[in-house]
């Protein structure tokens, strides 16, 4: 599965070509310099933020969060303003009920970027894992810290196994360091245009006991 164009390496090649810190973008927006982190990682970015986002590099939104098939499609259907309305509030609208959906039913996920050895949890995910107020900022070691010690090694093979491309995902059930529930992580590595495995994204479900 190759790598595709997102929200997330639109906005970083923006944050390049303009040489500005994340804590810059976060002034500009009213966030800390970790949630613009989180954005450019993959993480959800409000839509208010992100019109504020697209507005600062003084490109079209809809672009920055959807890409140019977004655009050639609204441009064929915008025929007037209020069309146009119309599609902005059903891209908006469907977004929402998406991350509406994944919160109600409990869905986490997270993004580990490989090249930089980092991961970016959803909030969802991070409550499922039992992160504290502060909030998640590492890599694969302090994922495995939020797994139970007896299934740490286990989690950990897996994990391995995917990034040295011995396995293609991996799905793995196991206990928390905090608290007495289980989760369950399934996930898979990403390839870039020229067939490198650059990420790995994984679902995280709570398990009844």
């Amino acid at each position: 599965m190759r790598e595709q164009d997102t929200f997330a390496s639109r906005l970083t090649q923006l944050i390049r070509e303009h040489n500005i810190s994340h804590a810059e973008i976060g002034r500009v927006v009213g966030v800390s310099g970790q949630a613009v982190g989180k954005w450019a990682k993959g993480g959800n970015i409000e839509y208010d933020n992100l019109k504020t986002v697209a507005t600062h590099f003084d490109v079209n939104w809809i672009w920055l969060r959807y890409g140019d098939d977004a655009m050639t499609s609204f441009s064929e259907r915008r025929t007037g303003s209020k069309v146009r309305r119309g599609v902005i509030k059903s891209i908006v609208e469907n977004e929402q009920r998406m991350r509406l959906a994944l919160e109600v039913a409990a869905i986490g996920t997270w993004d580990f970027d490989i090249v930089d050895d980092e991961i970016v949890l959803s909030d969802v995910a991070e409550k499922l894992l039992g992160v504290g107020k502060n909030g998640f900022r590492g890599n694969k070691n302090d994922l495995l810290g939020y797994v139970a010690v007896t299934d740490r090694a286990r989690m950990d093979e897996a994990l391995t196994e995917v990034i040295e491309s011995r396995e293609t995902d991996f799905d793995v059930t196991h206990r928390l360091t905090h608290g007495a529930g289980r989760v369950r992580q399934r996930g898979r590595m990403i390839e870039d245009d020229a067939g490198r495995l650059v990420r790995m994204i994984c679902v995280i479900t709570a398990v009844e006991s």
